[in-house]
């Protein structure tokens, strides 16, 4: 028994903290509101990578407003919801991960955050600006993709010398 003590206290350790940091998530939140409801800037992102990996067009329009929804749903309208959905499927599916930084707030009502987006051959960085609107974060403007320039592209072997 004093042998297997260990791997139980360090099987129910592990445990604990994936328990604790999935409730203190984005999980624990979602089940906490009955949904998510995006408390910051950078939730909003996680909204709309989740509803564009699903195909979920609803639930990827609720991320935007203003001009920027109307253009989007005039989009969707346009293309009609299953091709709209396949596409944000197809183009989630390009991307291989997001990195948020410099979170700037502005007042109370206004953001405004560095999204970069990881694919195999490049990264794109765009500048996202939110709006609080009914106590929740939604993207209001988006400035252009800007290329970076990468060292090592994505995927790439690394030779140890």
């Amino acid at each position: 028994m004093k042998q297997k003590l260990p791997a139980i206290i360090t099987v129910f350790l592990i445990a604990a903290g994936v328990f604790y940091f999935a409730f203190r998530g984005r999980i624990g939140d979602a089940i906490k509101s009955g949904g998510v409801r995006p408390a910051t800037p950078e939730d909003v992102i996680w909204k709309m990578s989740d509803a564009s990996r699903e195909g979920n067009v609803a639930a990827y329009l609720d991320c935007f407003t203003g001009t920027l929804k109307q253009n989007l749903q005039k989009t969707a309208s346009d293309m009609g919801d299953a091709r709209f959905s396949e596409y944000l499927r197809r183009l989630n599916g390009e991307i291989t991960g997001i990195a948020v930084s410099d979170l700037e707030q502005i007042g109370t009502a206004e953001a405004n955050l560095r999204v970069e987006f990881v694919f195999r051959s490049r990264n794109e960085v765009q500048k996202h600006h939110f709006r609080l609107i009914d106590g929740e974060w939604k993207i209001d403007q988006l400035d252009g993709a800007e290329q970076v320039k990468t060292l090592i592209p994505y995927g790439s072997e690394i030779n140890p010398q």
